[in-house]
């Protein structure tokens, strides 16, 4: 078994903190959208989507952060006996899921400052997205592309998962422990 050099300490927690996160969201929203199209319009439903909302906001501003320290640190280097498909399949899939994470947070801003619906936790408010006119119209299509991107995020966690999986248990080669804890 390979045994990889680490990503920085503050790369990891910033992964497994969005990681949290994003987990979360998805049953979140996709519970508090069941309660709004099927008409339930409580406080069940206005808190699922005020901890949505917060969470979505904190996961965008934990992704600038994350893109910082990305682009300070240095990216520890792959097992030797990675083929050159499985580095180009990674290194294209953290790009795309990097873009995703920035893509459908922003969407879903937008679509709450288009409708809008700005209210948070605790009687917090979201800053409005500048320049972005309201309206419903505009807000039911951020809303569908937010969803959409949200689910072809969820494709892509899935299969960063799977390879995670394969790395981990089939090829043991070390990849999983650059950005897992724990000694080498």
């Amino acid at each position: 078994m390979f045994s990889s050099p680490r990503y920085a300490l503050p790369a990891r927690l910033m992964h497994w903190i969005v990681a949290l996160g994003v987990l979360a969201l998805y049953p979140l929203g996709l519970w508090a959208t069941s309660r709004a199209e099927a008409n339930l319009w409580d406080d069940l439903t206005n808190t699922l989507y005020a901890w949505h909302k917060t969470i979505g906001f904190a996961v965008l501003i934990l992704m600038v952060l994350r893109l910082v320290i990305r682009v300070r640190g240095v990216a520890p280097p792959y097992p030797r006996n990675l083929a050159a498909w499985e580095i180009s399949a990674a290194t294209g899939t953290h790009h795309l899921l990097y873009l995703l994470l920035f893509i459908v947070p922003l969407l879903g801003w937008a679509g709450v400052t288009a409708f809008p619906a700005l209210g948070i936790l605790a009687g917090m408010h979201l800053p409005a997205m500048p320049f972005l006119p309201t309206g419903e119209p505009l807000a039911m299509s951020l809303f569908d592309w937010h969803a959409n991107m949200a689910f072809v995020l969820g494709a892509l966690l899935i299969l960063h998962v799977l390879a995670a999986i394969r790395h981990l248990v089939v090829k043991r080669d070390g990849v999983v422990d650059r950005m897992w804890f724990g000694s080498n």
